[in-house]
């Protein structure tokens, strides 16, 4: 359960995952019993080895809200369309590797529907249900009712005999590798901690035991609140949806060990160790591409280590948040543009042994980077040994230098302390919190999309007694009264750039040291290593997200490329085509070259391309281009001439549809292509399986046998007939 405050400023949210997952029983088929057009997991292609997307089918449950949580006629169209927005884009990070073939189907808890089975071990129908439970209203996860269409059905058994079919086999769902199921409610949960947004499970699994469907519950009062933003729920969905595909505490026990890889099953077995405690008692998880992250993450490569989870009990689902704070997987989170989808967490999907991952996907994480085997020790944190820690309560920066921040702690830093983002205007790229014109701005601050946070005393103003003086002989002007303040960057190239002040020319800002800015008394200190740590100019990993619509969140366009037979590109080549079919498709659609992001070409010679309108971009709206390009280019496809051969579109797709029935809305995110996705390509992918069951376990434990061992009598006790 992810728990964000509405001051997001000073936000210690935590995620009550465990809590939440041992309430929901886990079914998992385990006898091989299905029609051959039937699944319960995943199946491989005939031949096929090669990665494809995890198709993630989500189904939103509408229901009524009658507790005055939200108003059904104004906000819950809002929130409705905040929800499908923000879960369409979360699971369009997510990918995978291996189609399926026929429909999924899910189980039923036979010791929901029965009441009674056969006790003589003589008869020919021995644990067989023998006696329907009256009160059997269907199947449910997280209080959403699974429809009948999704499920197996079930028999009644005579002694002796064929059964009698109560109930047949739904249709199932096409093309899909994990069902979703989204609700919006005002839930008991959501009253008793008004502060969380969203939480969710695993409701099923496969014969593999792979996750194979899921709930996340969304709590309505924060759906129509504006300081809750689109990039704000999307990460909030992409943790919960990442506890359900086996990020947790219950389902590290039945991660695979397959030393062939997961394309090879039959070597796969269940691991033998995924966590331990070490000789201070602190939970690690230990397996070994996790282990080489964190090594290489720390920069103490050849070191074999465990990553520490957070101390929740006999089971935690999060990782230490004094040394990975910033992960898409800690306890605690303070907002979309302070979250990564980093490396690290990657590798642990990968140890599940039910993904293949593109660890291309992975998003920098900035801390603790390069620090060492002592970083993030309770005993090492307060000694000024690494400056993502701090000492005392004053100001300076947040360490990824978005935010101003206070030196502070939560209950997750365990007494450690860090700049955390102050209350109120604490965002420099936010330029809505600048100062209005005419304003007294004594020190030169900038708000602006690609400000950041400076450790500086630079003043434009001093007392009389201070003008003969030099700088260095003022006495508010020495070290420790920097502060954190605002101000331009521009970058120049990988870890090198320049900063702005307030009517100040470009001044060159030397990481690690210390600058003069004409016209300012005082100094202003240049982070090393934090800002500008990629080769894309502006684009650094410390750049705050781009703001979208949500209409414009679903859009990509994708283009399918025929060129000469047997013609193969490498990764540059690729590179520079997507850079000549963007230019095409600029001149095609006459609009400027701000609508399009991202353009990538697969190895299959399958292009595509983002599309948002940036800010300041000038023509129609991102949408209304789409469409029609979607429609020249299926009237006149495109032809691009690139290294001696002729290259021609073959066809263009909207990746995204929503389909709104009345009680149901159910997102197809079938990916039949292995796309770049928005804005970060797709990082899961899901191994399928040639197994196929038909038996379900109860919900009191994970593993049952495969004959139903009895009914619930009035006291929960099981028995015979």
């Amino acid at each position: 359960m992810l728990l964000l405050l509405l001051l997001l400023g000073t936000a210690t949210s935590r995620c009550l995952h465990d809590e939440i997952q041992k309430s929901v029983s886990l079914l998992r088929p385990p006898s091989p019993q299905l029609p051959s057009n039937f699944r319960s997991a995943s199946l491989t292609l005939p031949g096929s080895h090669d990665p494809q997307p995890l198709r993630i089918q989500t189904c939103y449950v509408r229901e009524p809200v009658s507790d005055g949580a939200w108003d059904p006629e104004a906000d819950r169209m809002s929130g409705e369309s905040r929800v499908l927005a923000a879960v369409s884009e979360a699971a369009q990070r997510l990918q995978g590797i291996l189609s399926v073939q026929g429909p999924l189907l899910l189980s039923r808890d036979p010791a929901q529907y029965c009441h009674a089975v056969w006790g003589d071990p003589d008869t020919p129908n021995y644990h067989k249900c023998s006696l329907l439970n009256p009160g059997y209203e269907g199947e449910s996860c997280l209080g959403v009712k699974i429809p009948d269409a999704h499920l197996h059905g079930y028999t009644l058994w005579p002694e002796q005999g064929p059964p009698q079919l109560v109930q047949p086999d739904g249709p199932g769902v096409q093309n899909t590798d994990f069902l979703l199921y989204v609700r919006v409610a005002h839930t008991s949960k959501c009253h008793q901690e008004p502060s969380i947004i969203a939480y969710a499970a695993c409701c099923q699994l496969d014969s593999e035991d792979r996750p194979l469907a899921g709930t996340i519950v969304y709590c309505a009062q924060h759906l129509t609140s504006a300081s809750l933003s689109h990039s704000d729920i999307v990460m909030a969905t992409l943790h919960e949806v990442l506890h359900a595909l086996g990020f947790s505490g219950h389902l590290f026990k039945k991660w695979k060990d397959c030393p062939s890889g997961p394309s090879v099953p039959e070597n796969c077995s269940t691991r033998q160790q995924v966590t331990r405690r070490d000789e201070w008692g602190q939970l690690l998880l230990t397996t070994p591409t996790v282990s080489h992250s964190l090594a290489k993450h720390l920069g103490v490569q050849g070191v074999s280590l465990g990553v520490p989870l957070e101390e929740e009990g006999p089971l935690s689902s999060h990782w230490e948040a004094r040394l990975l704070q910033g992960s898409i997987m800690t306890a605690t989170f303070s907002g979309a543009q302070r979250t990564r989808l980093d490396p690290i967490t990657l590798a642990a999907f990968k140890d599940s042994g039910w993904y293949q991952v593109n660890h291309s996907a992975a998003e920098e994480l900035l801390w603790g980077q390069g620090s060492g085997l002592q970083f993030g020790l309770v005993t090492t944190c307060g000694t000024g040994s690494s400056d993502f820690f701090c000492t005392g309560s004053g100001l300076g920066c947040h360490y990824l230098h978005l935010d101003k921040g206070s030196c502070s702690s939560d209950p997750m830093l365990e007494g450690c302390r860090m700049y955390k983002p102050l209350a109120n205007r604490s965002e420099c790229w936010k330029k809505e919190n600048g100062f209005p014109p005419g304003a007294d701005n004594p020190h030169g601050e900038i708000y602006h999309s690609q400000s950041r946070c400076f450790l500086a005393n630079l003043t434009s103003q001093l007392l009389p007694e201070d003008k003969a003086r030099q700088p260095s002989q003022i006495p508010h002007l020495k070290e420790v009264e920097l502060t954190g303040r605002c101000y331009l960057h521009q970058c120049t190239k990988r870890g090198a750039y320049n900063v702005q002040v307030q009517g100040s020319s470009w001044a060159s800002c030397f990481p690690g040291k210390a600058i003069q800015i004409p016209g300012y008394y005082g100094l202003l200190f240049c982070p090393r290593l934090r800002l500008c740590q990629t080769n894309e100019g502006t684009d650094a990993v410390t750049s705050p997200p781009v703001s979208l619509l949500a209409q414009d969140l679903l859009l990509q366009l994708s283009l399918g490329l025929a060129g000469p037979s047997g013609h193969s590109l490498g990764k540059e080549e690729r590179e520079e085509l997507a850079e000549a079919v963007l230019q095409a498709l600029v001149s095609r659609g006459g609009a400027g070259r701000c609508y399009f992001h991202s353009p990538s070409i697969t190895t299959g010679l399958v292009f595509s391309v983002h599309m948002w309108k940036s800010p300041g971009c000038q023509g129609p709206s991102a949408g209304m281009l789409h469409r029609t390009l979607t429609l020249t280019l299926q009237k006149q496809p495109l032809e691009v001439y690139y290294g001696g051969a002729n290259f021609t579109t073959e066809y263009s797709k909207l990746l995204v549809t929503l389909d709104h029935n009345p009680s149901m809305t159910c997102l197809g995110l079938s990916l039949g292509l292995c796309l770049t996705l928005l804005i970060l390509v797709g990082a899961l992918g899901t191994m399928a399986y040639q197994k196929r069951a038909t038996l379900q376990v109860g919900p009191s434990t994970p593993y049952h046998s495969s004959e139903l061992q009895g009914t619930r009598g009035p006291a929960g006790e099981i028995g015979e007939l």
